[in-house]
Parts: C-alpha cells; structure tokens; sequence
C-alpha cells in the first residue's frame, strides 16, 4: 500500500501567510491618511466660568449688502429644513484646513457636517474641544467629551456636529488648538437686523 501524499504547503506556513495578510490589512488600515475617523459631538451651552475664560475673537465685521441677501435666502431655507452652505465654508492657515459642506436643522438642533484635513508636515492632534460657536444671542456652545482625531499630514477626518439651536440667523466658529498656535475664525450664517 502506498499512500498519496499531495503536494500541498504545510498548516503552519498557511497560518504564517494569512497572519502576514492580516497584519498587513490592519496596518494599511491605520496608516491611510483617508481612513475613516470622525469628530461627532452634541454640543451644549458653554457655562458662564467657560465663558468669561476664552477670547471669543474680533468681531465679525458687517456683510456687504449681495451677501448679506445670499445669507438671508439661507437661513430661509434652513429654517425650512433645507441643508445650507455657509457664508464662508472653507477656512484655512498653514497647518489646517476646515471645510463646513453642510448645515441643517434636524429635531431641535442644527447639525453641521464637514471635513477637517491636516496640511502641515506633522501630524496633528485635533481635538472636539478646539471648537466653538457663538450665536445670535452671543451664547458660546462647546463640545461634551473628549473626543480627538490624531491626523498624519494631508489626512482629514469628518465632522458630525450638532448644536442645541432651534433657527439660527446669525452663527460663526472659532477652531483653536494652542498647542500647535493655530486660531481660526469664520462666519457660517449673518443676518444684520
């Protein structure tokens, strides 16, 4: 009797290449500047202590008269539960680049979608505290948790943000990371009254 012996590799060397796929997945993975992180968040009204300890920034000068129509038909349009684009959707300096694609008013808050990508040659620590809004009646609303995304250079993440505001008509962001010197400013909706 002889025995038939395929000429197949052995078990061990089959686990040694599936571990060195797997590794491989999972490292491609984490390493992808555009893998999927996203900074979501409700936000709430910042206490006063919170308040009176931050520079809310330069005022936000008054809009020439063809934006400050655009910016009206917007806030029209959100209040009727349309998504809007801001007033000013991309702000950017050396190390960071916010893109706001959307607001929209969904239940009792608005929601704010974007992209945050880093530009700079290091990677960078962004985390939901380094963003901040003021309304219409100067209230601030600031993020709960501590939530971050660590972005590789030219990696972004997604931004899911939601505000406890019911029909804003005026609303600007301030992104600050003082670690990494980086302070910007933007209107996302003005209505002069």
């Amino acid at each position: 009797m002889f025995s038939q012996r395929l000429n197949s590799p052995p078990p061990a060397l089959i686990g040694v290449i599936i571990a060195l796929v797997l590794i491989f997945l999972v490292s491609t993975r984490s390493c992808n500047p555009d893998s999927e992180q996203t900074l979501r968040s409700r936000f709430a009204e910042a206490n006063a202590t919170q308040v009176a300890s931050q520079d809310l920034g330069t005022p936000i000068l008054p809009l020439p008269a063809p934006v400050q129509e655009w910016s009206s038909t917007a806030i029209a349009r959100l209040q009727g539960g349309e998504a809007v684009v801001p007033i000013t959707p991309v702000v950017t300096n050396d190390k960071l680049k916010v893109d706001i694609q959307s607001l929209q008013q969904v239940g009792d808050g608005l929601q704010i979608k974007g992209v945050v990508t880093n530009i700079s040659k290091q990677e960078l620590r962004v985390p939901l505290s380094a963003f901040r809004f003021t309304d219409q009646s100067g209230t601030v609303f600031a993020a709960q948790g501590d939530a971050a995304a660590n972005l590789p250079p030219n990696a972004n993440t997604t931004l899911d943000l939601t505000l406890p505001i019911k029909n804003p008509t005026a609303l600007t962001m301030v992104v600050e990371i003082p670690a990494e010197d980086i302070r910007l400013e933007v209107n996302l909706l003005a209505q002069q009254q």
